[in-house]
């Protein structure tokens, strides 16, 4: 392959991955190594048919002494010679390291990514271009295998993520040394990347020669390719999951509630996506592992409900008909007993989500089968009436039946979820309770051929 085919390589890349827009400032993130000097002399070169502008990124991690603060002036001197504006940052890689208890490399990237998004804000750009090749997406597949991993893992270093992208990773480490060479370009070496106590580096310098010399020479090209495939069905699997979210999902104030017999009909690949889905959206950059997934999916599909999974601030509750996934910190509040006086005739708003009203009526005229809607012998109603939520020990008469049943256990029976318990409306008056509200009225109060005052109560949601 020539050096004219290497740029044009990359720039079809971009065009076919939408890597760049039109008018965009691109952060070029530079360590003055051998693929970042690529990527910034290839993206210059570009910037007319491109229609872009360029800030150069180098990121210190004072690590090396005088070497770091040498390639921080290499870099900055190239800027100068080509006309790119630039702007360093230092990190405290080791103080990381130490602080949260990481390897250095985990610390690095940690710094280093937080760095670049933060400068990309401050300087209005639109893209972080950072100069990762197939080797490097190869060495992560490998890594990641190593570690730990799903589908998602193995698809490698993905072209764009968020503000990221990566042009170079349609070459291969060795078109980028000969272009270089070709081209006359100067570049600084990273001597900490011939040290195999690095866990990427040992991949790259030892475990892949290991292979290529016992097993197959062409196992990097053999593992991009099964990248490759594997990206193509993760977007087919991730299109999937997202069309049967669709229906499937409800979100809500409390969080997001699902229907359990939905998920557990699922095939177990979508089930762990949904819950992988639903975390993430919540979470942010937090990540469950394989052994959450699956404890919550085994949860899920089995008999048991009541079930409470607290994983990162995230919580996951489920009950016997439905599940809900919410932050955990909305419901740390200690739970207090609401009570308030329900005037006849009158409406009130209870917890800002119901709108309870009620009227006095000489004949029913309404539907007598509406779960929202229920209708009494007003002078058989000992007042005050009250409306507030479930007390320990709570007991009525169903409608219909002639002995007592505890709330508790009527809810049980009725399959409500064990979070919405605490939240459900019950109107009383002083002999007990008369309704529970959008789900079963007492048997007392009853209206009579004889009745002559109706008592409507009217349930309506509000959000």
């Amino acid at each position: 392959m020539t050096c004219n085919d290497v740029r044009v390589k990359v720039l079809h890349y971009i065009k076919d991955k939408s890597l760049i827009e039109s008018g965009e400032r691109i952060l070029v993130a530079v360590s003055g190594g051998p693929d970042s000097m690529l990527l910034m002399h290839i993206l210059n070169g570009y910037k007319s048919e491109l229609n872009i502008s360029l800030v150069c990124c180098h990121v210190n991690h004072q690590l090396r002494d005088v070497a770091s603060n040498r390639d921080e002036l290499f870099v900055r001197n190239v800027c100068r010679q080509i006309g790119v504006p630039f702007v360093s940052k230092r990190i405290n890689v080791s103080a990381l390291s130490k602080e949260k208890h990481i390897s250095i490399e985990d610390a690095a990237r940690q710094l280093r990514l937080g760095a670049l998004y933060d400068i990309a804000e401050e300087r209005k750009c639109q893209k972080i271009g950072v100069g990762h090749t197939s080797d490097d997406t190869m060495e992560t597949f490998i890594l990641n295998i190593l570690r730990g991993t799903g589908r998602k893992g193995l698809s490698g270093i993905h072209p764009k993520r968020g503000k990221f992208i990566h042009p170079l990773l349609c070459l291969k480490k060795r078109e980028v040394l000969h272009y270089l060479k070709n081209h006359h370009i100067d570049y600084q070496i990273d001597v900490t990347n011939w040290r195999s106590d690095n866990r990427r580096n040992f991949i790259r310098r030892e475990l892949v020669p290991l292979i290529e010399k016992k097993f197959n020479k062409r196992v990097k090209d053999n593992i991009l390719q099964l990248i490759k495939i594997i990206i193509d069905e993760e977007d087919l699997l991730s299109t999937l999951t997202g069309k049967t979210l669709e229906g499937l999902q409800k979100e809500r104030d409390e969080g997001i509630v699902f229907d359990r017999d939905s998920i557990k009909a699922l095939h177990p690949a979508i089930q762990r996506r949904i819950l992988i889905r639903s975390f993430e959206k919540l979470a942010g950059e937090m990540r469950l592992n394989f052994k959450e997934i699956e404890a919550l999916r085994t949860a899920i599909i089995s008999d048991c409900s009541g079930m409470v999974f607290p994983y990162h601030g995230i919580i996951f509750l489920i009950g016997a008909n439905s599940i809900l996934v919410r932050v955990e910190s909305r419901k740390k509040e200690v739970r207090e007993d609401i009570h308030a006086c329900l005037s006849i005739p009158g409406s009130i708003r209870f917890q800002n989500r119901y709108l309870i009203k009620t009227t006095v009526l000489e004949q029913i005229n309404g539907n007598i089968d509406s779960r929202d809607c229920v209708y009494y012998d007003l002078d058989l109603i000992q007042q005050p009436l009250i409306i507030r939520t479930r007390n320990n020990g709570d007991t009525f008469i169903p409608f219909g039946m002639h002995q007592k049943k505890k709330v508790k256990e009527f809810f049980i029976d009725a399959k409500v979820p064990f979070w919405e318990r605490d939240e459900i409306p019950i109107i009383a008056d002083e002999k007990g309770i008369l309704w529970i509200a959008g789900l079963r009225r007492a048997d007392s109060a009853k209206v009579r051929k004889d009745t002559e005052r109706i008592l409507k109560i009217e349930k309506r949601y509000i959000g």
